[in-house]
């Protein structure tokens, strides 16, 4: 009795190792379908994934003493639009210099889109990213000085939890859109 077991395990096992092997097709067979005979390649997946553009970027951040804001330059790399503005605001949350001080840092980009010269960012404020009036007014600045050097962007709409508001901190009065000078 255990013999026969054995035997049906081992053909059971034969059996599919034989259909397996007999599903993959093999380089030299052409595919059911197609054309032995054709001579166009089959598609590349997206040629596009290595079209990144890089730019470099004026970012500003706060001093250590949160009075004025000091401009760096970053670059950025890109895919498209979106992700340009994205990349952006990235570059505001994180600064590679001890003593300045980046007045977005645990401020959380939710979403970023454009459209016809308005960017609009939506973000999500912790309490432990509000800062006093001064930082307040520092960050906006810091925000706009660094969307408005791209030259299609002539409005920011920033909303908080995708709700515009009067403040996002709750010191400063917000103007929105927010627009040139």
């Amino acid at each position: 009795m255990k013999k026969r077991i054995y035997v049906v395990i081992a053909i059971c096992a034969i059996s599919l190792i034989a259909v397996g092997c007999g599903s993959k097709p093999t380089s030299s067979s052409p595919v059911q379908g197609s054309d032995p005979t054709s001579t166009t390649p089959a598609p590349i997946a997206n040629q596009d994934e290595d079209s990144e553009e890089s730019q470099e970027i004026n970012v500003y951040y706060a001093d250590d003493q949160l009075l004025q804001l000091d401009q760096r330059k970053k670059e950025i790399t890109f895919e498209d639009e979106p992700d340009k503005y994205s990349k952006t605001y990235a570059s505001l949350q994180s600064s590679d210099q001890m003593e300045l001080i980046p007045l977005w840092k645990n401020i959380d980009l939710l979403s970023a889109t454009f459209n016809q010269g308005k960017l609009i960012l939506d973000v999500n404020i912790p309490d432990e990213a509000r800062l006093g009036s001064g930082g307040e007014l520092l960050a906006i600045d810091a925000l706009k000085k660094t969307f408005f050097q791209f030259d299609e962007v002539t409005s920011i709409e920033l909303l908080v939890d995708g709700n515009a508001t009067e403040s996002i901190m709750g010191h400063v009065e917000l103007e929105n859109p927010l627009t040139r000078e």
